[in-house]
Formats: structure tokens, sequence, C-alpha cells
């Protein structure tokens, strides 16, 4: 089947806007007074806060930082919906999809039922090669211990070592199991969004936009957004879905350019280098 870009959603509608956010640190220490002060505040602008996402620097967090930052978390959130990474590389015991299977359950299951976080789905490196029944298997494999609302993330390797693009379909496959929320693509060609956005959006599931260059633009075209640019500024997405929602075009049109300036300064190459900033 052949897709092309598809006419914009546009306004009336008001987009789910996720937060990743950074972890503050205060002399080589992390700041959990600081970080519960960014969740509140996110929270309290109606964004949803990610938390142990890349921008919380999840690959250097020792498996003590990871769950104090959890702890906070609930404490902050005291009910209200919030999302948090699923990041195994450090905890595979094998190579096999059985031991990736077996890290991820494990991961979901203390995520959901001791934190009440709704997970998100880091790639591992082992499955970078992976062909798509390989990677269906798995994602289908760590599925059935959620309790739903997963979401998926593709991430580009310009932001991280361990991302990948899925194999051809394979993520829409594995979307269409009732587990899953939507997915998180992080690219920053819109081209590849777009495709994605079309075939997500024909199973009535969310795709999470991730291009911090061009937000702005696919929340228009009808994406959601989960962010590390959001963690900035979360006010002005506030704004900006408001606008969205109200059909405010000149709000949006003018909040949507200035964003996506900021984007592009902070996400400029090194990408990696916005965790730092942030």
């Amino acid at each position: 089947m052949s897709y092309t870009l598809t006419v914009p959603i546009g306004f009336g509608r008001e987009p789910k806007i996720i937060a990743a956010l950074s972890v503050p640190i205060s002399n080589g220490v992390i700041d959990f007074d600081c970080f519960a002060e960014d969740l509140e505040r996110t929270a309290n602008y109606g964004i949803e806060p990610a938390v142990l996402m890349d921008t919380y620097q999840i690959n250097h967090c020792t498996l003590d930082q990871q769950v104090r930052g959890l702890e906070v978390t609930r404490d902050v959130m005291a009910g209200r919906p919030f999302t948090a990474g699923v990041y195994v590389e450090d905890e595979l015991t094998g190579d096999a999809p059985e031991d990736m299977i077996s890290a991820y359950r494990k991961k979901i299951e203390m995520l959901e039922g001791q934190y009440g976080a709704s997970p998100i789905i880091f790639q591992t490196e082992g499955l970078k090669e992976a062909d798509s029944g390989t990677v269906i298997r798995v994602y289908n494999g760590m599925a059935e211990a959620s309790r739903g609302g997963l979401k998926a993330f593709e991430l580009s390797p310009v932001f991280a070592p361990n991302g990948w693009m899925f194999p051809e379909n394979a993520l829409v496959e594995i979307l269409a199991d009732d587990k899953w929320d939507g997915a998180k693509h992080s690219s920053l060609d819109p081209s590849k969004e777009w495709v994605l956005l079309q075939k997500i959006r024909k199973l009535g599931k969310r795709l999470y936009t991730g291009n911090d260059y061009d937000f702005a633009s696919m929340i228009f075209y009808g994406s959601d957004a989960l962010l590390g640019i959001a963690t900035f500024i979360p006010d002005k997405f506030r704004e900006l879905a408001n606008a969205l929602r109200d059909g405010d075009e000149n709000a949006f049109f003018k909040l949507a350019t200035q964003m996506e300036f900021l984007g592009r300064v902070a996400f400029q190459t090194p990408v990696p280098a916005y965790k730092h900033g942030a």
C-alpha cells in the first residue's frame, strides 16, 4: 500500500503532551528536591511528566538512583499519571529473545505494580540487527506482562547508540495489540514520521513526536508529543496545546516558530548534549 502526506488534522484538537524530565545534578549528586519541584511544576501545567528517560541520563544512573527517582515521582504525582522508561541494557542475563522478554517483563511489572507508572520501552541494542519476526516476538512477549497503556519507542541513533529504526511494518504490527497506547518516534526527519503517523492513526493509536526540531508541525498534522524540549518550557507547551484546541492561529504559529527555534538551538549537533542544557 502506498502512503502519501495527508491533510493535517489542524485546529480543534487538544494534543497530549508529555515532557521527558531532566535530572538536576548539583556537585555531582542528583538533586531530588529540585527534581520534585520540576515534577510538580510540569504537572501543574497539565503536562504529563516522563521519568527515567534519556534526559534523566537513564543509561548512566545506578539502580538506586532509578528507584529513588521513581519513589519521588510516585509521591509527588500522588495518583496523577506519569510515564517511566523501561531500560534493560544493564539487566540482561543473555542475548536470546527469551532473556530480553524476561528482563522487560520484570521492569514493566515493577513500574506498573509498585509505582503506578505507564511504561515506555527503550530499545535494546540486542535487537538492532534482528529481523522483523524476532522484534515482534520480543515486544509481544513483554506486553503480556502489562496491564495496558504501553508505549513503544523508536529512537534514531542520532540521539543514542542503542537506538534503531524498526524493521518495515514491525512497529505497526506490534501496536495492533490492545496492550499498546502508541509509540514515540524520535528522529529529525519529519517525512518518516508523516508516513508512520498515517499507519498508526489507522489503528486508533497515538504517535508521540520526538522531533525536537519540527514538533509543532507534527502536532499540527496529528501527532501527540513526548519531548525533551518540553522539560525546558512546559508552560509554553500548555499554551501551544491550548492554542491548537481553541483554533487560535496567531498564537499557535507564533509559539510554534519561537519554540522550534529553541529546539534547533538546544538539539544542535552533537544532539545528545541537550541532556546537559536542559
